[in-house]
């Protein structure tokens, strides 16, 4: 039995080796553009190893202080979820090609949604800090933008995935716009909205974390603290706290995304 053998056509070897040339000149570009110093860069790598040894030591003094600004992290992304949630849930029914009241109503929705998420988290942070100053109140206000920005695109794309026939059959009947959504909709729509709900409470909390490094507050403006005292036992100890408590949340969210899973099933 003969096995015949496909050879790449030359024009797809030509294709290949032009991207990958393009992407390597891509590359060299960018570093002459970086104008990196290597010779500045290998002393201070040779000195890595004496860095490093300093993160060793942990500042468990500071453990009450950690706890209480990292409590504050996570109730502030928790709050900012509450409020995005329910405006999310707001806009995105306003918006959704099959439920929307009016057309023009849900082009708007979604291009206002659209400028959120191209803005990043970072910048709706800075630009709240301008306007109210350093802060959780900022971080609570900046944390609505991208909650909001990420859920009411991921609720309209369930609610654009329900068979029409469900909202047809309800308006044969003479069901208004709200019983559409509270009889017809919403109750399948329950545990996928919660599964998107889970995935940007992680999100929020690492978010908070972070953009407290900036003046949001929370553990984030401690650890900035910390690395401008070059106060390294103390650095050691809130990254450590920050990876136990991000990694359980991530271990409760795989298992309420699975739990909703099961009962979907």
């Amino acid at each position: 039995m003969t096995q015949s053998i496909k050879l790449t056509p030359t024009k797809d070897k030509v294709r290949t080796f032009s991207i990958i040339v393009g992407l390597l000149t891509l590359f060299i570009v960018s570093l002459n553009g970086l104008q990196l110093d290597l010779d500045k860069f290998m002393t201070r790598f040779a000195n890595m190893g004496t860095v490093l040894s300093k993160f060793v030591a942990l500042d468990l003094l500071a453990m009450n202080e950690i706890i209480s600004e990292l409590l504050l992290s996570i109730f502030t992304a928790i709050g900012a979820l509450f409020i995005g949630t329910i405006l999310s849930l707001i806009f995105a029914f306003l918006a959704a090609r099959n439920i929307a009241p009016s057309n023009l109503l849900s082009i708007l929705i979604k291009a206002m949604i659209s400028i959120i998420r191209a803005v990043p988290a970072l910048v709706w942070i800075l630009m709240i800090v301008a306007s109210l100053g350093f802060g959780v109140q900022s971080g609570l206000v900046g944390l609505i933008f991208p909650t909001v920005g990420y859920l009411t695109k991921s609720f309209i794309a369930s609610i654009e995935d329900q068979k029409d026939t469900v909202i047809e059959t309800m308006r044969a009947t003479g069901a208004s716009w709200l019983q559409l959504i509270f009889e017809g909709l919403l109750p399948g729509l329950v545990s996928v909205f919660l599964s998107w709900i889970a995935i940007r409470l992680e999100g929020n909390i690492a978010e908070s974390i972070s953009l407290g490094m900036v003046g949001a507050g929370g553990i984030g403006m401690v650890l900035t603290k910390a690395i401008g005292q070059y106060n390294y036992p103390k650095i050691t100890t809130i990254v450590l706290v920050i990876f136990i408590v991000m990694f359980t949340v991530e271990l409760l969210v795989n298992q309420l995304k699975k739990n909703l899973a099961n009962a979907q099933a």
